[in-house]
């Protein structure tokens, strides 16, 4: 057996301590096989039981029913002597994880395990009663006073639950049954554990310049985009605008938005000051500047974003619900007697009926159909969203830009019905909307009526209405997937609010007001028809006409997608109408073959398209390099001809996406011009722990604060690395949802050890995270230190620093695996109580050489008698 199977065998073996463990699993060595000196007694009844968990504090992965929940450090509270120590749960945390000590009411005469000492078995009673219903007769009856914060045995409370502790994962498995937990919607999580972040600031910068010759003529095309952000507390202020600048052209700067946000979690919304967009849930969306409070889906667990019915029924035992769509299930639970109901299925798409199937606990089922189809404005039963929004509207277009104000409200009521509305009031213009969303077996169906008056200027008011129709249906037999047809009418008074606006502004100064087309009635329609392994048929057409302009623009597309042995293919036509009447013809076929079997095999595409008496082929090599994928490129070749012309034209670009920016290049060149082009973009992030270069961060984003773990890379961030002060940017977070944040040490100092390299977050919308990782900084040594005159040390010996920490054991052949250690100091190595078991060693380790990723130092040595150190 070489050492560190033995080390192995004392310190990393994968140790799952249940609270269900009997005091018979006591195993008994036979220390004649350790022993290196006969006059020697070797202690290992610590080992008795496997690798027991001792008392103290440890930073555990929480799971609860096969979902992890947390990241968090647990207290274990010892047992009877000889046995692991246990997590100590309190009532509190319990209850955060959901349990429901309501439903435990057969628990509260649940027997203590006879191993729990006299003193957790006190602890445990007392929240033993509490948890019967937390009842002021049980407190009496028990004649204790509950705390809150004392340890609760789980097993013993809830029946059939379980606690398992994987120490080799720091896992800490929580099992209990469904009809003892609390009804939440998958992926819940609770408000309370929403994060603020820190005070930070940033600039998200996108350069790149372009360069063009030809004919006897150049330019060159710069441009330098900028998004800034100050966070402060929960409030975060955003700037965005760009500067541009051209050959023989004056330089443009312009501001795009500025604005401040903040959330309102009692609300699930949020509050917008400055720059935004209005909702298009009802009206047409527009820019404002100004304030504006919006319902944000996001604050909803996943599986309540969107609409999907809430599926109800009854069952006659502990029953089996399963939920199929489309012939795939896509839900199961079991149910407890009586009525159910299902309300957190996840949105997919526009629908499709929902077969549902209850199995009873005799083997008995019953079968019955939900109708599923949905169009935009439906809702789930009791979900409400909103949006109030006031302010100045923002279009660079007018000379006078009018005040307006905009409420708009909709509500599930049914499985079948959501209702929806709204009003809008401006300088010269006031409309209104009522509406509603219905789902049927037939599918879905949405119709609304928005009435509107214009006050023009030095011309009548105008006034009119505008009747709106959708439809969305998936019919199952078929495969068929209707997912867009509307149709809207318009009187010839009808404007919304941006025409209105433009119309209003002519008028005040002397334009053509029948400048502004005003919309008669537009169709549009959107169909998909899936031929399963023959392919898919896909249909799109639009049409619009107008009040105060002849003709009409219409556009019609179809087209047919497969994939074949090695590859897929796209055929699609279509035709454009516009206004004034001229027609165009497109026609394209393209191909996707990978040049190779491997994942990463670069792929071929080709395009031929042919539009308005020309036709163009171009072909297209593209893939990435890099362990995480960090290098990409593309090369082309284009050949058109048409016009009694041809042209050809190839080039190459790649990308680079670095740990702390992107950065691109391009080069072409032509029948008669050439271009070539570069670019970098990234982000620029000061926060607590000092200024960090990053990649382009978005909205929310994360900072990974691990000391001394330069070269360690973030996994779920490809190209991501912690920099020389051990600090990363994560360039993008889920907001409300729980981010697992995951940390491979590879590249780092063989010095540098990782407690944890798996966190977690829930940031709120804009805010920045700290994620901290705890490291412990110090050398790994393998020391050989025998006994004077080359006597063994016991084998399984304790070894401690002078600090009295337990640095690990004795191995074979008198070897020490420690990890943590200065430069010089002094191990002490006890295998007895009196001082003649006992010894130290002193040790002086090889100058690092502070690279990264190297090996630990190997070290000779003696263990002479001594004092232990203090301890």
């Amino acid at each position: 057996m070489s050492v560190f199977a033995a080390l192995g065998g004392v310190q990393s073996t994968s140790v799952h301590a249940t609270e269900t463990s009997d005091a018979s699993a006591a195993v008994q060595f036979d220390t004649t096989f350790l022993r290196t000196d006969p006059k020697q007694t070797v202690d290992v009844a610590r080992f008795a039981r496997g690798n027991m968990v001792q008392p103290g504090v440890y930073s555990v992965d929480l799971w609860v029913n096969d979902i992890r929940v947390a990241r968090q450090d647990m207290r274990f509270v010892a047992t009877r002597d000889g046995q692991s120590a246990r997590a100590c749960f309190s009532r509190q945390m319990l209850e955060a994880l959901g349990v429901d000590f309501a439903k435990v009411g057969a628990a509260a005469g649940a027997k203590l395990p006879e191993h729990l000492s006299a003193e957790a078995a006190e602890v445990v009673g007392k929240d033993t009663h509490a948890a019967a219903g937390a009842s002021a007769d049980a407190s009496k009856q028990s004649g204790e006073t509950v705390n809150a914060d004392e340890c609760v045995d789980l097993a013993a409370t809830v029946p059939d639950a379980t606690v398992d502790f994987d120490f080799a994962e720091q896992k800490l498995i929580l099992s209990v049954p469904q009809k003892y937990m609390r009804n939440a919607a998958r992926g819940y999580v609770p408000p309370d554990m929403w994060q603020t972040g820190v005070n930070a600031g940033f600039v998200s910068y996108n350069a790149n310049t372009y360069h063009t010759a030809g004919a006897g003529t150049q330019s060159t095309q710069s441009y330098l985009g900028l998004n800034a952000g100050v966070n402060i507390d929960a409030w975060h202020f955003r700037h965005q605008s760009s500067v541009s600048q051209q050959t023989g052209q004056a330089t443009h700067f312009d501001n795009i938005a500025t604005y401040v946000q903040h959330d309102v979690a009692a609300l699930k919304s949020q509050v917008t000051l400055g720059d935004g967009y209005t909702t298009g849930d009802v009206f047409d969306s527009v820019q404002f500047r100004g304030a504006q409070i919006a319902t944000d889906d996001r604050m909803l667990p996943e599986s309540l974003r969107g609409y999907a019915p809430a599926v109800r029924g009854t069952a006659e035992s502990n029953a089996r619900v399963m939920i199929r769509q489309n012939n795939q299930v896509i839900y199961e639970t079991s149910v407890s007697p009586g009525p159910f109901e299902i309300n957190d299925l996840y949105a997919t798409g526009y629908g499709g009926n929902l077969d549902v199937t209850v199995t009873e606990a005799d083997g008995r089922t019953k079968t019955f159909t939900v109708p599923y189809a949905s169009v935009a404005q439906s809702l789930r039963p009791g979900t409400t969203r909103f949006s109030v929004t006031a302010g100045q509207l923002r279009n660079d277009t007018l000379e006078t830009k009018p005040n307006f104000a905009q409420f708009t409200l909709q509500r599930g009521l049914t499985n079948l019905v959501t209702a929806y509305g709204g009003g809008v009031a401006a300088n010269g213009y006031v409309a209104a909307d009522v509406g509603a969303a219905l789902n049927t077996k037939f599918g879905a169906f949405s119709a609304d009526v928005a009435a509107a008056q214009t006050q023009v200027p030095n011309q009548s008011t105008m006034r009119g209405t505008s009747l709106r129709i959708g439809y969305s249906k998936f019919i199952d037999p078929t495969g068929t997937n209707i997912s867009v047809a509307a149709y809207r009418y318009s009187t010839a008074g009808f404007m919304n609010l941006t025409d209105a606006a433009s119309v209003r502004d002519l008028a005040m100064h002397g334009g053509d007001t029948n400048a502004v087309y005003r919309q008669r009635n537009r169709f549009q329609l959107s169909v998909n028809q899936n031929f399963k392994d023959h392919g898919t048929v896909f249909l799109s057409a639009s049409a619009q006409q107008y009040w105060n302009h002849d003709g009409s623009d219409m556009f019609y597309q179809a087209g047919y997608m497969n994939s074949f042995k090695y590859g897929t293919y796209n055929i699609t036509a279509g035709r454009t109408r516009n206004a004034d009447g001229s027609m165009s013809n497109q026609f394209m076929l393209s191909t996707t073959l990978p040049l190779g079997h491997s994942q990463r095999a670069p792929l071929l595409s080709t395009n031929l398209s042919s539009s308005g008496g020309s036709t163009n082929l171009q072909a297209n090599v593209s893939g990435s390099l890099g362990d995480a994928n960090q290098y990409s490129y593309n090369a082309y070749g284009t050949y058109g001809s048409g016009n009694s012309s041809t042209s050809v034209n190839t080039g190459v670009s790649g990308a680079w996406r670095a740990p702390y920016a992107q950065m691109t290049a391009s080069a072409s060149a032509g029948s008669s011009s050439s271009q070539v082009s570069a670019g970098i973009s990234g982000s620029v992030v000061a926060h607590p722990g000092g200024v960090t270069f990053s990649q382009t961060v978005g909205d929310t984003f994360g900072i990974v604060e691990a000391p001394g773990a330069a070269g360690a890379s973030v996994t779920s961030s490809p190209g991501v690395k912690l920099n020389g002060h051990g600090y990363a940017v994560i360039p993008y977070l889920t907001p409300y949802g729980m981010n697992t944040v995951d940390i491979d040490p590879k590249g780092t100092s063989a010095d540098v050890e990782f407690e944890s390299t798996s966190e977690q977050a829930v940031p709120r919308l804009g805010s920045v995270v700290m994620i901290k990782y705890k490291t412990v900084s110090g050398r790994a040594a393998l020391i050989r230190a025998p006994r004077l005159g080359d006597k063994a040390l016991p084998f399984g010996a304790d070894v401690v620093d002078g600090s009295g920490h337990n640095v690990g054991v004795v191995a074979q052949d008198s070897r020490i695996f420690a990890r943590g250690l200065e430069d010089k100091g002094s191990l002490f190595v006890k295998w007895g109580s009196s001082a003649a078991e006992q010894c130290r060693i002193d040790y002086v380790l090889p100058k690092s050489t502070g690279k990264a990723g190297a090996a630990y130092m190997s070290v000779e040595g003696h263990c002479v008698a001594g004092q232990e150190g203090s301890n």
